[in-house]
């Protein structure tokens, strides 16, 4: 009769290849701040309770978009006001791109549909019309199980391009 399968695995050497060695007696710090940042700490920063998250992270030498930051780590300067629509020198389409409030206070048209989304788009108009409502319930027509907001959104677009031809690719 033949052994435990399970005896046997255990009983077998684990051989770790190309592991490091964990070393117990050197401590490595979970980050390390960069020089350039560290003479920017000179003075001992606290937290404003009543000033805004961008000054207090300006006062903590930390920027709130490192996706922002130029050569000389400055940021730019950002303003907590909600209704900023940024910077009048933007265009209007690298607004609407953004996501920003464009100078005539429209947003970009919608992206035209693809092939198979424009066939989910028209049966669903086919069968509800403008009941999102009831396209979302359809779990068949809607297999993605769009929300109401996506389907409205999706049919604005199917309504904007449908006589447009889709562009032909590759000829």
């Amino acid at each position: 009769m033949g052994g435990s399968r399970r005896k046997y695995k255990n009983s077998r050497p684990k051989v770790r290849v190309g592991l490091p060695k964990k070393n117990p007696k050197v401590l490595k710090p979970a980050f390390t701040i960069p020089p350039k940042l560290l003479q920017s700490l000179a003075e001992d920063p606290k937290w404003d309770e009543k000033g805004s998250v961008t000054q207090n992270y300006n006062s903590f030498g930390v920027v709130n978009d490192p996706n922002s930051l130029n050569d000389n780590l400055q940021a730019p300067s950002v303003s907590d006001d909600p209704n900023d629509s940024g910077s009048d020198l933007e265009e209007d389409d690298l607004k609407s791109a953004l996501g920003k409030r464009r100078r005539d206070g429209k947003s970009a048209l919608p992206q035209p549909l693809t092939s198979i989304q424009r066939l989910y788009i028209s049966r669903l108009v086919e069968k509800y019309g403008a009941d999102f409502q009831r396209m979302m319930m359809d779990i068949k027509l809607n297999p993605m199980q769009h929300s109401v907001a996506t389907l409205e959104k999706l049919c604005m677009s199917y309504y904007i391009y449908k006589n447009k031809n889709p562009l032909i690719v590759g000829r």
